[in-house]
């Protein structure tokens, strides 16, 4: 009896010698039984080549599992799969399926209940880097990972970007220095179908570029890195199937059922869909591919639509609201603008809000890479990232050398070590119950959980005055409150020199004044309170 622990990957390998016309298109799935009762229904299997087929499994309560197949080959019909004992893990950083919070609908949460603050890193090309170089792949991940990004925003396939002159649709925006073939990592060197790009195969599935997609899924399931997979990109110049097509729904069911197993899956429908808005004239072909993804995934990860409309600040469109969550591209450029969007989100989505690309930062060794009105130094980008959280937004990082099709994580921007800060900061709130409320403060940015803990977000640093009041002191005959006795804890810091300082001050209700102690007052800081001592009302 196999031993897999709690949310592991388990694969079954099953063997066929039918002949089928196309293996790849062969019905397959299997029903989950848990010693509870509890079931796991419709699980799709999928054909990985030199006949074997593959139900991938991964068991969410601890105790026996048992399966049973159902397909069309009589070979894969009905078979008692092995039962499967699923034990304890050892992986704190593997957590279950991602979802949003059952507690707070605009917030994620892991399946075990532990609260998740997405911090995104976009990498495109990330399964062309790590079919050329898993090695370093794998110790980049490990890199972004410490500096504080949970979640990694990739392609599941294109093919290329600006890594060829006649791929860059900015490229009267850039120089014409020659490419360092060695940061090149397009086109990649494996197709997801059969054939190439000039002449696709849609009918057959490349299982060897699947293999080493496996690869790269299994190192961010170890690190408890989500993979936020963008299924289709339509201007990276992908010879994609006929929309709706036999050979459409062929990939789409194939990739959900090889990736639905890993719980630190989001699903992406598309990759700036609104250029599918505009080929096709409407939302129906996306709307259909959610309901498709919904239909085929049998564990119900987040299904999401990257810029459905095309920068669209502060209003969803029809996509955004069949996602689980939104996922849009606002470029502001303007460390308010950012948080009045967070917030103006925040009231009209039911669901989380995350900023994808709304700022470029700036490679330290600039390659030929997009540049725009919102590409700018390390400093910018960091303060709308800081903007964003504190509108109760999630933002996803942008990094020039590192997004596209030409990658080079060295040397590392400074900036880097001021995002693990964030997190580290983000982590050590109670993110998931805290709220945007600017009217708390005399001037800057609030996110609070009133009474508890409140975080201020100065950009042009300098003293904070904010509004304590509904921390309760005893009530004086003349109606005034009498804070003796309560104390706030005050956690400072510059969020660009990262210098620290602590104290203890005493609330004084509607304008308590919280003086800076840093040693430069004019830079960009975040003060936490932190509500202590004893209370009384």
């Amino acid at each position: 009896m196999p031993q897999v622990p709690q949310y592991h990957v388990h694969d079954f390998e099953l063997k066929s010698e039918t002949q089928h016309v196309n293996p790849f298109k062969v019905a397959l799935n299997a029903t989950f039984v848990h010693e509870s009762g509890y079931r796991i229904v419709n699980l799709p299997g999928f054909y990985d080549g030199d006949g074997i087929y593959k139900i991938r499994f991964s068991p969410s309560i601890e105790g026996e599992w048992n399966g049973l197949t159902n397909s069309e080959d009589p070979v894969l019909n009905k078979l008692e799969l092995d039962t499967v004992d699923c034990v304890a893990g050892q992986n704190v950083n593997v957590r279950g399926v991602l979802q949003i919070d059952p507690l707070n609908e605009q917030r994620f949460a892991w399946e075990n209940g532990e609260p998740f603050v997405t911090l995104g890193f976009e990498c495109d090309w990330l399964f062309s880097y790590h079919q050329r170089a898993p090695d370093l792949c794998r110790q980049h991940l490990s890199l972004i990972r410490d500096r504080g990004f949970s979640t990694v925003v990739t392609n599941l396939y294109a093919h290329t970007g600006f890594s060829t002159p006649e791929a860059g649709q900015n490229r009267q925006k850039r120089d014409e220095r020659p490419i360092d073939p060695t940061v090149v990592y397009g086109p990649p060197s494996l197709y997801c179908w059969g054939g190439n790009n000039d002449a696709p195969d849609h009918s057959v599935m490349n299982v060897d570029f699947f293999r080493d997609y496996d690869a790269m899924m299994a190192v961010l399931h170890e690190l408890g890195m989500v993979a936020h997979i963008m299924i289709q990109v339509q201007n990276k110049h992908v010879k994609w199937p006929t929309p709706l097509s036999s050979d459409d729904d062929l990939f789409w069911r194939y990739v959900v059922a090889r990736y639905q197993a890993y719980g630190n899956v989001v699903w992406d429908v598309g990759k700036e869909s609104y250029n599918l808005h505009r080929q096709m004239g409407g939302h129906s072909y996306a709307l259909n591919r959610i309901d498709f993804v919904r239909a085929h995934d049998a564990y119900g990860h987040l299904v999401t639509v990257h810029d459905s409309a095309g920068s669209s600040p502060g209003r969803n469109s029809e996509l955004d609201c069949a996602c689980d969550f939104v996922s849009d591209q606002v470029h502001l450029g303007d460390v308010y603008a950012y948080n009045r969007e967070a917030i103006r989100r925040g009231r009209i989505s039911p669901t989380p809000y995350l900023n994808i690309e709304y700022g470029y930062e700036l490679g330290v060794d600039q390659l030929k890479t997009y540049t725009g009105g919102t590409t700018k130094r390390w400093e910018d980008v960091l303060m709308w990232t800081y903007a964003l959280y504190m509108g109760g937004a999630y933002a996803n990082y942008y990094y020039d050398n590192t997004s596209w099709d030409l990658i080079k994580f060295e040397p590392e921007p400074p900036g880097w070590a001021r995002y693990r800060a964030l997190k580290a900061l983000l982590d050590s709130i109670p993110f998931n119950s805290m709220r945007p409320d600017n009217e708390l403060v005399a001037r800057g940015m609030c996110l609070a959980d009133e009474g508890n803990v409140y975080v201020l977000y100065l950009p042009e640093g300098g003293d904070a005055e904010v509004d304590l009041s509904v921390i309760e002191g005893r009530e004086m005959p003349a109606g005034r409150m009498d804070y003796n006795g309560i104390k706030v804890d005050t956690e400072w810091m510059d969020v660009l020199s990262l210098e620290k300082k602590s104290g203890t001050i005493q609330p004084n209700g509607f304008r308590t004044s919280v003086a800076n102690p840093l040693t430069d007052k004019t830079q960009p800081c975040v003060v936490v309170l932190r509500a202590s001592g004893n209370q009384a009302g």
